[in-house]
């Protein structure tokens, strides 16, 4: 689960906080991304690689329970 056809979770979760962005998953497994101080350009290019993509979106969410557990990745 860790990558999808090519898309590497933890790179993607670098690449938005290297905007300036900040994701937490809350109860229920709900993903929340801290979007406010990211300029529009750089998160249309950051988002563009996951809207649509639920297995993605899925792998995001594994990545960041494997890191709350204490598992590097």
């Amino acid at each position: 689960m860790s990558a999808v056809q090519g898309f590497d979770p933890a790179a993607w979760l670098s690449a938005l906080v290297a905007i300036g962005g900040g994701y937490a998953l809350a109860s229920g497994r709900k993903l929340w991304f801290v979007v406010q101080d990211c300029k529009a350009d750089e998160l249309t290019a950051v988002m563009s690689h996951i809207v649509g993509h639920p297995d993605r979106v899925e792998a995001l969410r594994w990545t960041i329970e494997r890191r709350q557990a204490g598992e590097v990745l």
